[in-house]
C-alpha cells in the first residue's frame, strides 16, 4: 500500500516511529483545508503560512499525545486554534506598541503635536530600540527589515540569502521574545 493511502491514523503511527515521509504526507493531506480555516476563522492575512508552519511544528513535536481514538483533524485544529488564538493576543499587544513607537522610523507619521506624548513616545521608542538591538542578529537583522524598514518577506529573503520560510520563522521568534521583555518591563 502506498503511504497517500494510509489513513490519518496510520501516518501517524509511522511518523512517531520516524518515518518523515508519513508526517510530510499528512501536512500535504491537510495543509490547504487548514490554510483556508485559519483564513476564515481568524483573518491572519499575511500571517497564515507562518501560522501553518508553527501550528504543524506544534504538531511533530506533540505528535505523542495525539490519541487514536479521535480523528486526527480534531486534533490537529484544535492546535489550530490555540495557536491562532495566542497569535490574535500577541498581535494586539505588538501592533499597539509599535504603532505608538513607530513614528521614530516612519518619517510619513507625524510626531504627537503635545510635549508630554513626545516624551512618552520617545521613551517607548528607546525602550523598544534596547530591546531590539538586544536581539541575536539573526532575529534583530530581519525584524528591523520587516518593521523599521518596511521590507516584504521577499525582499527579507533576498537581502539575506535566506529562504522566505526561514525569514518568516525569525520574525515569529523575535516577535515572541520582545513580546516576552515588552510584558516583563
Amino acid at each position: 500500500m502506498q503511504i497517500a493511502q494510509l489513513s490519518d491514523r496510520n501516518l501517524v503511527t509511522l511518523a512517531l516511529l520516524k518515518n518523515q515521509g508519513a508526517f510530510s504526507h499528512l501536512m500535504q493531506r491537510h495543509k490547504d483545508s487548514l490554510c483556508a480555516y485559519i483564513q476564515h476563522q481568524f483573518s491572519t492575512g499575511d500571517a497564515t503560512e507562518d501560522l501553518l508552519l508553527i501550528i504543524f511544528d506544534k504538531a511533530f513535536r506533540k505528535l505523542n499525545s495525539y490519541d487514536a481514538q479521535f480523528a486526527f483533524t480534531t486534533w490537529l485544529y484544535t492546535i489550530a486554534d490555540n495557536t491562532c488564538i495566542d497569535f490574535v493576543r500577541k498581535q494586539k499587544t505588538l501592533a499597539q506598541t509599535f504603532r505608538r513607537v513607530s513614528y521614530k522610523y516612519d518619517q510619513h507619521i507625524s510626531a504627537p503635536s503635545d510635549p508630554e506624548s513626545e516624551l512618552i513616545a520617545s521613551q517607548e521608542a528607546a525602550l523598544l530600540i534596547r530591546y531590539i538591538n538586544r536581539l541575536k542578529p539573526i532575529y534583530r537583522d530581519p525584524f528591523r527589515l520587516r518593521y523599521l524598514h518596511n521590507f516584504a518577506y521577499e525582499e527579507i529573503a533576498n537581502e539575506l540569502s535566506l529562504p522566505a520560510n526561514t525569514v518568516k520563522v525569525r520574525l515569529h521568534r523575535a516577535k515572541e521574545i520582545l513580546r516576552k521583555w515588552i510584558i516583563q518591563s
